[in-house]
């Protein structure tokens, strides 16, 4: 089935300086936390950051409910430090990262237009050059 709804929790950013250099961007994401709801849904805590070397970051943090008909096979129970949590595996974690970070990305887009930061990507341009005769 897959990720029936999200939500944002927490946008931070700040731009310490500007300048006409290249800027150095890194992109990281991390899932926080999972709950089982119910036999069907996980609730996934999620983080998303961006850090413009030296120039600024943008952070985000929010939920997810991922949902299948059969749940059995989507994640185990793992205790880690003496703490039992539960661990997406296989094509649901697959699922879950790469909504992190798809969202993740468009998300930042904008608050970095609004932090006038360069995006969080490489944008499509166009290239033209010199016909040769």
């Amino acid at each position: 089935m897959g990720i029936t709804s999200y939500r944002i929790d927490k946008i931070e950013g700040k731009a310490d300086k500007r300048g006409g250099e290249a800027v150095d961007v890194k992109e990281s994401f991390a899932i926080t936390g999972t709950d089982k709801k119910n036999q069907n849904m996980i609730e996934v805590s999620w983080s998303f950051d961006v850090d413009y070397k030296a120039v600024g970051k943008i952070s985000l943090a929010g939920t997810l409910v991922y949902f299948a008909d059969n749940l059995a096979d989507k994640y185990e129970e793992k205790t880690v430090k003496g703490k039992k949590g539960i661990v997406l595996k296989g094509p649901a974690l697959k699922e879950v990262s790469n909504f992190i970070l798809r969202r993740g990305i468009i998300e930042c887009v904008v608050v970095a237009k609004e932090l006038q930061l360069p995006a969080p990507i490489q944008l499509p341009s166009v290239r033209v050059e010199q016909k040769k005769a």
